[in-house]
């Protein structure tokens, strides 16, 4: 298969050669191992109705080289834009469905009275170094109507099947509606057709005012309903989980950003989650940031406090310098250390073609009593930005 692709992926650019094209490369290095990373993405356009792209990546560890393709896909289109189409390899979502990743085909179809029909259909893609059987296969439509220019409603359905037996089968519902001028509403649900039971709801509000956004949100997940039936986890037992809080995002000065989420998270027991984060910009392009967090979560036995705080200062134009460092404390650390630190500095030059980064990563863990890892990153564009 990723022969296939690669060839695929040299007709795509091959097809979309038409100005502008867009090429980039980037390689990451790290002593920890030692282990490489290559990332290739490409796009292009060919006029105004046919674009192509994709995402390669290969990475070696240990003696052992593995790559896959992410993304390679052929976007057609009509000129008034009601009618679009996709060929290839392509993450593919439908309304409230979960996204999915398919080697396959999908389009989208505007009807008179605004109703949308938009449907896929394909070969769901294994993970590295797998392979695909025969009768798996994967298709999905979606029904939407768009209520004026105050909001959408829609109703999706999938089926999967692996070897030909059924293993999900889901519908799907979402809504959006602009209350008033400054609020607005989504939900959406998920139930589980194949082995009834609701899978997934989440209901969300946002008011926004002046320099202020608040956000309050709610939601149900059964995770044993959105694996497929097949999976070792469904035959587990379904432990659902519940979530409700409020997210706040408030303007505080033209430079300074301050946002946040107090919430709780409920599985067998509840437990607080929060988040308390503020980003300063020293000039008018935001080219040196100092960012601090402060962070509550966890489950169970592992709940921890975390603290962070990073830097970013721009020395010139293209040369950069970056600092991080994070603390992880556990509530029980259970012998394995009271303060878990991470910590990254890194010397980045960047310019209308190339990047390089030099970095020193430093930190302690449950698993390791240090670490020290030098990591190098070379990136370069080709094209039109």
């Amino acid at each position: 298969m990723n022969r296939v692709a690669s060839a695929l992926v040299l007709a795509c650019v091959a097809t979309a050669n038409a100005d502008p094209i867009r090429l980039r490369a980037d390689a990451l290095a790290t002593t920890a191992s030692p282990a490489g990373l290559v990332v290739l993405e490409a796009d292009g356009d060919e006029g105004s109705w046919l674009s192509a792209e994709t995402l390669v990546w290969t990475a070696a560890r240990d003696d052992e080289t593995v790559g896959d393709v992410l993304v390679i896909a052929v976007h057609a289109r009509s000129a008034d834009g009601r009618l679009r189409a996709t060929l290839g390899r392509f993450v593919a979502t439908l309304g409230a469905l979960r996204p999915v990743q398919i080697d396959g085909a999908g389009g989208r179809v505007r009807l008179p009275h605004r109703f949308d029909v938009e449907a896929y259909t394909g070969i769901p893609v294994v993970p590295t170094g797998g392979a695909p059987r025969a009768w798996d296969w994967m298709a999905g439509a979606r029904l939407a109507r768009r209520l004026g220019d105050w909001g959408a409603a829609g109703l999706a359905f999938r089926e999967q099947r692996d070897g030909g037996r059924l293993v999900t089968e889901h519908l799907g519902a979402d809504a959006g509606v602009e209350v008033s001028k400054h609020t607005s509403a989504t939900a959406r649900a998920i139930y589980d057709v194949a082995t009834p039971g609701l899978a997934d709801l989440a209901l969300a509000t946002t008011h926004r005012r002046g320099a202020w956004r608040v956000e309050g949100f709610a939601g149900y997940r059964a995770a044993s309903h959105l694996v497929p039936a097949t999976s070792l986890f469904s035959v587990l037992g379904d432990l659902p989980s519940q979530r409700a809080g409020i997210a706040l995002s408030w303007r505080a000065a033209p430079r300074l950003d301050v946002d946040g989420e107090l919430g709780a998270r409920r599985s067998d027991e509840v437990f607080a989650i929060g988040v308390l984060r503020a980003r300063l910009r020293l000039d008018d392009r935001g080219a040196s940031v100092l960012t601090g967090e402060l962070r509550r979560d966890g489950l169970g036995a592992d709940r921890w406090t975390g603290l962070r705080g990073a830097a970013r200062l721009a020395l010139t134009h293209e040369l950069a310098v970056t600092a991080e460092l994070e603390l992880a404390l556990p509530d029980d650390a259970r012998g394995r250390g009271e303060v878990w630190p991470w910590s990254l500095f890194a010397l980045v030059k960047e310019g209308d073609r190339w990047r390089v980064a030099l970095a020193l990563e430093a930190s302690a863990s449950p698993q390791d009593v240090y670490r020290l890892d030098v990591l190098a990153q070379l990136g370069t564009r080709w094209g039109k930005p």
